[in-house]
């Protein structure tokens, strides 16, 4: 899932016209906390980096996938820079001063970016010029805030209790009050949980599908057993990995679990032409967690079984 768009009015430092070696584009420290999570910068350390797979455009058109750095840098301990580098140059060597770099990160991949460059003189340069207007940097829509370095954290944290706790399939309900930023990252945190204990593969096929842009690009969805909206909790013994067609499936009651541990594909699906792969997959068992914590709980297969498979 894409996150929001943080933006940057390119100094003509950031462009492929500026003199020197150090080639890259600087992070203000205002948007930096929207960015991917860097390691912490360790006494003794003058950087800390991380390498992201980027994808480039220029006014909508893509020009390259590279592998990117991301890196912060500290002068004696008291300045420090944060820095985009590494392989940019179809898009810097295209860039000017004062043209505006859209950035946005992967919620549900580690490592992946995409930076868009709108150039002075489109139309699209124009528009957002009427929203951005004097500012340097900031949050393209202010009213859905990307997902911060802090959420994130957050979120780990709160997961990490709840597994040290005793699996529960419900939970207290979300805040009314709680942030669009803590939603996305809560959802982020609990597919990697399950991305890791399902190997990331799907619970029901044992398949994934992966993109050559990164490896780190899955097609499977953490699935909610019980969703948010009936507080259902967000500990990984309520969720299930899943691929986009079963998790659809899932969701519509097409298919379910029963108490063995085996696929139910009710005889009703069964009959519908088209339906052939969800009627070979009835009475095969599903994959389980790698931890007993974690696997997915009868509370809430039966839950789904009385609330949404179909008779």
């Amino acid at each position: 899932m894409l996150d929001s768009f943080v933006y940057k009015k390119l100094a003509h430092n950031d462009t492929g016209a500026a003199p020197g070696h150090q080639g890259g584009i600087v992070i203000p420290r205002d948007i930096a906390r929207f960015f991917p999570v860097l390691p912490a910068l360790l006494p003794g350390n003058a950087t800390v980096d991380t390498r992201l797979t980027a994808d480039l455009f220029v006014d909508g058109s893509r020009v390259a996938t590279v592998q990117a750095r991301y890196q912060h840098q500290t002068w004696g301990g008291t300045r420090m820079e944060r820095r985009l580098t590494d392989n940019l140059g179809p898009l810097r060597n295209q860039a000017s001063k004062d043209d505006i770099l859209l950035f946005a990160k992967d919620l549900d991949v580690d490592g992946y970016i995409q930076l868009h460059l709108i150039r002075k003189g489109t139309a699209d340069y124009a528009r957002l010029d009427g929203v951005i207007g004097s500012s340097r940097w900031g949050l393209l829509d202010p009213k859905n805030p990307p997902v911060s370095v802090d959420d994130i954290r957050q979120a780990e944290d709160d997961l990490r209790i709840a597994i040290a706790g005793v699996p529960a399939v419900f939970g207290p309900p979300r805040a009314v009050t709680e942030t669009t930023m803590m939603r996305k990252a809560r959802d982020s945190v609990f597919r990697n949980a399950l991305l890791d204990q399902y190997d990331q593969a799907c619970a029901f096929t044992g398949r994934s599908f992966r993109s050559p842009v990164s490896p780190q690009i899955i097609g499977l969805d953490a699935a909610h057993v019980v969703p948010v909206q009936f507080d259902g909790s967000d500990h990984p013994a309520n969720g299930i990995l899943l691929s986009k067609d079963m998790h659809w499936a899932f969701d519509r009651g097409l298919i379910g679990v029963s108490p063995n541990r085996t696929i139910v594909v009710p005889a009703s699906v069964q009959a519908l032409q088209g339906n052939g792969f969800l009627r070979s997959l009835n009475g095969t068992r599903i994959r389980e967690a790698k931890s007993a914590q974690m696997m997915v709980l009868e509370e809430a297969l039966d839950w789904h079984r009385r609330n949404v498979l179909v008779p």
